[in-house]
Protein backbone atom coordinates (compact mmCIF):
# COMPACT_ATOMS: atom_id res chain seq x y z
CA UNK A 1 0.00 0.00 0.00
CA UNK A 2 1.10 3.57 -0.79
CA UNK A 3 2.42 5.78 1.63
CA UNK A 4 -0.21 8.36 0.54
CA UNK A 5 -3.38 6.01 0.54
CA UNK A 6 -2.71 5.74 4.44
CA UNK A 7 -5.67 6.93 6.85
CA UNK A 8 -3.94 10.09 8.98
CA UNK A 9 -2.58 9.13 11.91
CA UNK A 10 -3.01 10.75 14.90
CA UNK A 11 -0.92 13.36 16.16
CA UNK A 12 -0.19 12.84 19.56
CA UNK A 13 2.10 14.89 22.36
CA UNK A 14 2.83 13.12 25.73
CA UNK A 15 4.27 14.38 28.75
CA UNK A 16 4.79 12.41 32.36
CA UNK A 17 1.49 14.30 33.22
CA UNK A 18 -0.41 14.33 29.97
CA UNK A 19 -1.37 12.94 26.54
CA UNK A 20 -2.58 14.37 24.34
CA UNK A 21 -3.84 13.52 20.56
CA UNK A 22 -6.37 14.45 17.98
CA UNK A 23 -8.15 11.87 16.20
CA UNK A 24 -9.05 12.65 12.42
CA UNK A 25 -11.39 9.93 12.29
CA UNK A 26 -13.56 11.67 14.82
CA UNK A 27 -12.79 14.76 14.83
CA UNK A 28 -12.05 14.27 18.49
CA UNK A 29 -9.42 15.74 20.83
CA UNK A 30 -8.71 13.31 23.44
CA UNK A 31 -6.86 14.81 26.49
CA UNK A 32 -5.36 11.80 29.12
CA UNK A 33 -4.04 13.21 32.18
CA UNK A 34 -1.61 10.89 33.70
CA UNK A 35 -1.14 11.87 37.20
CA UNK A 36 -2.38 14.73 39.09
CA UNK A 37 -1.22 18.11 38.06
CA UNK A 38 -0.22 21.33 39.40
CA UNK A 39 -1.97 24.33 38.40
CA UNK A 40 0.97 25.02 36.46
CA UNK A 41 1.43 21.84 35.07
CA UNK A 42 -2.91 22.01 33.99
CA UNK A 43 -2.69 25.06 32.93
CA UNK A 44 0.11 24.01 30.30
CA UNK A 45 -1.69 21.39 29.41
CA UNK A 46 -4.53 23.04 28.25
CA UNK A 47 -2.82 25.49 25.77
CA UNK A 48 -0.97 23.01 24.29
CA UNK A 49 -5.04 21.46 23.69
CA UNK A 50 -6.14 25.01 22.64
CA UNK A 51 -3.20 25.30 20.32
CA UNK A 52 -3.83 21.26 18.65
CA UNK A 53 -7.23 22.44 18.58
CA UNK A 54 -6.99 25.30 16.85
CA UNK A 55 -4.77 23.33 14.21
CA UNK A 56 -7.58 21.06 13.32
CA UNK A 57 -10.93 23.50 14.12
CA UNK A 58 -11.44 20.21 17.01
CA UNK A 59 -14.82 21.48 19.01
CA UNK A 60 -15.39 18.11 20.18
CA UNK A 61 -12.62 17.58 23.69
CA UNK A 62 -12.70 13.99 25.13
CA UNK A 63 -10.75 14.74 28.88
CA UNK A 64 -10.02 11.89 30.89
CA UNK A 65 -9.23 12.71 34.74
CA UNK A 66 -9.73 9.11 36.06
CA UNK A 67 -5.95 9.23 36.96
CA UNK A 68 -5.99 12.07 38.53
CA UNK A 69 -7.05 11.90 42.53
CA UNK A 70 -6.91 15.46 44.01
CA UNK A 71 -10.06 17.75 43.20
CA UNK A 72 -8.37 21.15 43.69
CA UNK A 73 -11.25 23.84 43.73
CA UNK A 74 -8.67 26.33 41.85
CA UNK A 75 -7.76 24.00 38.80
CA UNK A 76 -11.47 23.48 38.76
CA UNK A 77 -12.31 27.00 38.62
CA UNK A 78 -9.80 28.13 36.49
CA UNK A 79 -10.83 25.49 33.72
CA UNK A 80 -14.52 25.77 34.02
CA UNK A 81 -14.89 30.07 34.51
CA UNK A 82 -11.50 31.26 32.71
CA UNK A 83 -10.07 28.60 30.62
CA UNK A 84 -12.80 26.79 28.85
CA UNK A 85 -15.03 30.48 28.00
CA UNK A 86 -11.59 31.58 26.37
CA UNK A 87 -10.88 27.96 24.11
CA UNK A 88 -14.63 28.34 22.92
CA UNK A 89 -13.78 32.05 22.04
CA UNK A 90 -10.98 31.72 20.19
CA UNK A 91 -12.66 28.28 18.04
CA UNK A 92 -15.14 30.16 16.83
CA UNK A 93 -17.55 27.82 17.66
CA UNK A 94 -19.42 25.87 20.34
CA UNK A 95 -17.31 23.60 22.56
CA UNK A 96 -18.55 20.38 23.60
CA UNK A 97 -16.34 19.04 26.53
CA UNK A 98 -16.76 14.80 28.03
CA UNK A 99 -15.01 14.48 30.95
CA UNK A 100 -14.39 11.17 32.23
CA UNK A 101 -14.61 10.34 35.72
CA UNK A 102 -13.72 7.70 38.27
CA UNK A 103 -16.11 7.42 40.68
CA UNK A 104 -13.86 8.65 43.46
CA UNK A 105 -13.72 11.66 41.76
CA UNK A 106 -17.31 12.03 41.13
CA UNK A 107 -18.19 11.43 44.96
CA UNK A 108 -15.60 14.34 46.09
CA UNK A 109 -17.26 16.48 43.83
CA UNK A 110 -20.77 15.38 44.76
CA UNK A 111 -19.34 16.15 48.88
CA UNK A 112 -18.03 19.45 48.67
CA UNK A 113 -20.41 22.47 48.11
CA UNK A 114 -18.34 24.75 47.12
CA UNK A 115 -17.16 22.04 44.10
CA UNK A 116 -21.01 21.36 43.43
CA UNK A 117 -21.30 25.38 42.94
CA UNK A 118 -18.23 25.06 40.44
CA UNK A 119 -19.49 22.40 38.43
CA UNK A 120 -22.80 24.23 38.18
CA UNK A 121 -21.65 27.19 36.91
CA UNK A 122 -20.42 25.09 33.94
CA UNK A 123 -24.44 23.88 32.78
CA UNK A 124 -25.37 27.70 32.40
CA UNK A 125 -26.98 27.62 28.85
CA UNK A 126 -25.39 31.11 27.75
CA UNK A 127 -21.92 29.86 28.21
CA UNK A 128 -20.14 29.07 24.87
CA UNK A 129 -19.23 25.56 25.74
CA UNK A 130 -21.23 22.47 26.90
CA UNK A 131 -19.75 20.23 29.45
CA UNK A 132 -20.63 16.70 30.62
CA UNK A 133 -18.99 14.33 33.01
CA UNK A 134 -19.26 10.48 32.32
CA UNK A 135 -18.04 7.32 34.07
CA UNK A 136 -18.39 5.22 30.70
CA UNK A 137 -16.08 6.34 28.07
CA UNK A 138 -18.14 5.05 25.70
CA UNK A 139 -21.26 7.24 26.38
CA UNK A 140 -19.05 9.88 26.61
CA UNK A 141 -17.72 9.37 23.36
CA UNK A 142 -20.89 9.09 21.93
CA UNK A 143 -22.42 12.40 23.36
CA UNK A 144 -19.78 14.09 21.81
CA UNK A 145 -20.20 12.71 18.52
CA UNK A 146 -24.32 13.46 18.77
CA UNK A 147 -24.13 16.70 17.32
Amino acid sequence: MEFSTLATPPLITHTDYLTLNYRPDLQLLVLRWLRDASLSEMQIGHQEALHLARQHAATQWFIDVRRRLLVEHTHTSWVINEFLPQAATLLQAPLRVAYLMSPHRQRTIDSQPELQAIFARAHVPTLPYRMESFMNEAEAIEWLLDK
